[in-house]
């Protein structure tokens, strides 16, 4: 039997005429966590619609559990946590976490566990509309994990919540999947809520969607292959430069790179490399300053790009020059 829970090969999804996915390879292993990452209109709820079973592929195949991928949705073996959370309004929070159990033997006793680990016992014989956005987002995992599946598919749930409750509802959701076993697939385009909870993330860009890179979190902040990785993994000016063995030169100056690379770069400068200098001649612009948990945010622009840097003390100045700090990637042209 395959150690994958989930396969896709060369996964192409339209619909009509139009393309949304092209060439998705991915996989994910029992117990892990993968979030795919990457902009709205990037095909990545697409991708998990075809995983649950609602639409096709035009082409590549989907395997799960480690044969082909032809049942109705119903009887694919995964659950699902929705955006909307999804629940039936005319049912008590009891009924809805056992929606997916009648008949089964020990219903009523998983039910309980379910309950008792979601914090929900006390609101058990509540209707939906009468229950706050965490709590309704509690109910729908405890729904989703009740017929004890191998695979979670999370289609944004955490998008309708506020900050602060997105984070903690996120961790407390990634120890209870865990603690079931289940594998998890999450699709966001929160790029903290995707470092924050998984073993992998997929990065997903273009029209249509393609998958640029799979990696662990901090490989993909480190080592980019793509411009929109470096961007979607956080805060980053991409530069030109032209580069030499380990030496690199850009409008900023010259530069250590982490490998040999020659001819025509990307360079990635994340905050960490910086050295800002106050300068009424530099190339940075001073957009936006304020002060923020005991440091001062500084938004700079450049070239048509963004970089929101933190700072011990305030930069008094609208134009700024900068040197680097540390080798830095560089993505080949």
């Amino acid at each position: 039997m395959s150690a994958n829970v989930l396969s896709l090969d060369a996964v192409q999804l339209a619909y009509g005429d139009t393309v949304v996915t092209e060439g998705i390879d991915l996989t994910i292993k029992a117990g892990e966590w993968v979030s795919i990452l990457g902009p709205s209109g990037c095909g990545k709820s697409s991708i998990l619609r075809a995983v649950a079973g609602f639409m096709e592929p035009s082409s590549g195949s989907i395997e799960l559990f480690g044969a082909p991928a032809t049942a109705p949705p119903e009887r694919r073996g995964v659950g699902m946590v929705f955006q909307d959370f999804a629940l039936f309004n005319h049912l008590s929070v009891r009924d809805n976490i056992g929606f997916g159990l009648k008949g089964a033997a020990g219903a009523e006793v998983r039910v309980n566990e379910l309950l008792k680990r979601c914090e929900l016992t006390d609101l058990a014989d509540r209707l939906p509309a009468h229950l706050s956005g965490g709590q309704q987002q509690r109910v729908g995992l405890a729904r989703a994990l009740a017929p004890r599946p191998k695979l979670l598919l999370l289609d944004e749930p955490f998008a309708n919540l506020d900050a602060d409750l997105r984070g903690e509802l996120g961790s407390w959701c990634a120890q209870q999947i865990q603690s079931e076993g289940a594998a998890a697939l999450l699709v966001t385009h929160d790029r903290r809520e995707a470092m924050a909870l998984s073993d992998r993330i997929a990065i997903v860009d273009g029209s249509p969607g393609r998958l640029q890179q799979v990696d662990q979190t901090q490989a993909l902040y480190q080592k980019p292959n793509h411009q929109a990785v470096a961007r979607m993994t956080g805060e980053a000016l991409l530069v030109p430069a032209r580069a030499a063995d380990q030496r690199a030169r850009s409008a900023f100056g010259d530069h250590d790179v982490l490998a040999k690379i020659e001819g025509s770069v990307t360079l990635v400068i994340r905050p960490e490399h910086m050295d800002l200098v106050p300068d009424a001649n530099g190339p940075l612009v001073v957009d936006h300053s304020y002060f923020d948990a005991q440091q001062w945010m500084h938004r700079l622009r450049y070239n048509g790009q963004t970089v929101t840097v933190a700072q011990n003390q305030r930069l008094n100045a609208d134009r700024l020059s900068l040197t680097t700090r540390s080798p830095l990637w560089a993505i080949a042209r």
